[in-house]
């Protein structure tokens, strides 16, 4: 039976975090998610809980559609198209979308339903808070949020019940509902409904001032303060920056999948001889270019050449993973196997370059360079073996470097 120690802490998220906001949600899905269960991951077109089913353990899947009718009886973490659960999760929900994530009015979470989506509609019960980021969000007149609600995006529409605090950043508000806290929201446009019912304080940073608030029930105060003047960039880049961990994410455990040995040995490469594989990386950067360059000069070697901007487009994507999942076995010291370390590696390599800035590009081309002279390495290895890859999670079942054999 696999088993996942779920995350039951709930963190008022105030002050300086909440810029973090987008950041930490990754983090979090990942610390809910133990190493044994990545083994057990479901791939699928679709997956399907039927009315019937009762799946009694934790649940970790990446589909293109999928639909919760039954009981999932533990969290359910889960990489998708579209989501729509009709039924019960006993546990929390951690969903990366591509499509839109549906609560339907039978639909319970009994703990959190955390988050990133194109469109989210809850009409159904969350147990626990919501932490989403979307760029359209409904809390529809029955859905309703037992404790606190987090939103991150375009539009959000509160016309259910949030119990406690309502916060977040989005481009436009609309509060038609109850809310039993405080509202601490920034927005370009805050308007309530008829309905809106506020048991705390409000208090929104917006450019204008919030409109239909004279017939609305507050039980504290309303205050406005000044918005800042990068606010839409502000949601932009918070946004692009955790769809882009999502995709590197994605994307790295389908290269992972499709060429384990090859990884394995890139890997291996870096950790075992790290200066031959960085100076490898530098070599294959300044060559790159200049090949593409002379190709292009003929009529003869322009496709040659077109190749040759893939290859660079692919690298730019997919060249840090090697010296991204080196980090990630020296976090995990040498445990977890070739998945679980590329997935620390990418939370801390992301992580430090989302909270320092000034030398986060930095940082990104150091693991670019020296990923890339590690698949150099990792490829001449497998070529010398006679095959690029191997069907064990482990990679090559007879390893060619000392590095490989960690995994």
């Amino acid at each position: 039976m696999l088993s996942v120690t779920p995350s039951r802490s709930r963190v008022r998220l105030r002050g300086p975090i909440r810029r973090l906001a987008l950041v930490l949600i990754g983090l979090v899905a990942l610390a809910s998610v133990s190493l044994t269960t990545l083994a057990a991951l479901v791939t699928t077109d679709r997956y399907i809980v039927t009315a019937e089913d009762v799946v009694d353990e934790d649940v970790y899947v990446t589909s293109v559609s999928s639909t919760v009718e039954g009981v999932i009886d533990g969290d359910l973490t889960i990489f998708t198209g579209d989501l729509t659960i009709t039924g019960e999760v006993t546990g929390s929900v951690t969903v990366f979308s591509s499509g839109s994530v549906v609560i339907g009015p039978t639909g319970t979470v009994g703990g959190s339903l955390n988050g990133v989506a194109v469109r989210t509609t809850i009409e159904g019960t969350i147990a626990g808070d919501i932490f989403l980021a979307a760029p359209s969000v409904v809390i529809s007149e029955s859905g309703s949020i037992d404790r606190d609600a987090m939103l991150f995006g375009g539009t959000a529409r509160v016309e259910g019940s949030v119990s406690r605090d309502l916060r977040g950043r989005t481009f436009r508000l609309v509060i038609d509902g109850e809310v039993g806290g405080d509202v601490d929201v920034a927005s370009q446009k805050l308007e309530f409904g008829p309905e809106a019912v506020v048991g705390g304080d409000v208090l929104y940073r917006s450019p204008r001032e919030a409109s239909g608030t004279e017939g609305v029930s507050i039980g504290g105060t309303l205050t406005r303060l000044p918005a800042q003047s990068n606010f839409v960039y502000g949601i932009i880049l918070a946004l692009a920056n955790i769809v882009g961990f999502f995709g590197f994410l994605v994307a790295g455990i389908v290269v992972l999948l499709a060429v384990r040995g090859t990884s394995a040995r890139a890997t291996g490469s870096v950790l075992v001889h790290p200066i031959k594989s960085l100076a490898a990386g530098i070599g294959a950067v300044i060559v790159l270019p200049i090949t593409v360059v002379l190709l292009s000069m003929t009529l003869v070697g322009i496709p040659l050449a077109i190749i040759g901007v893939l290859i660079a487009v692919a690298l730019f994507i997919i060249g840090p993973l090697p010296a991204v999942t080196a980090l990630g076995n020296r976090l995990l010291l040498r445990k977890g196997g070739l998945f679980g370390a590329f997935i620390a590696g990418a939370a801390v390599w992301r992580l430090g370059i989302w909270i320092i800035p000034v030398i986060g590009g930095l940082i990104y081309l150091l693991a670019m360079v020296w990923g890339i002279g590690g698949w150099v390495l990792g490829i001449a290895a497998a070529r010398s073996a006679g095959t690029g890859s191997s069907p064990g999670l482990r990679g090559s079942d007879t390893p060619r470097n000392e590095g490989e054999r960690e995994f």
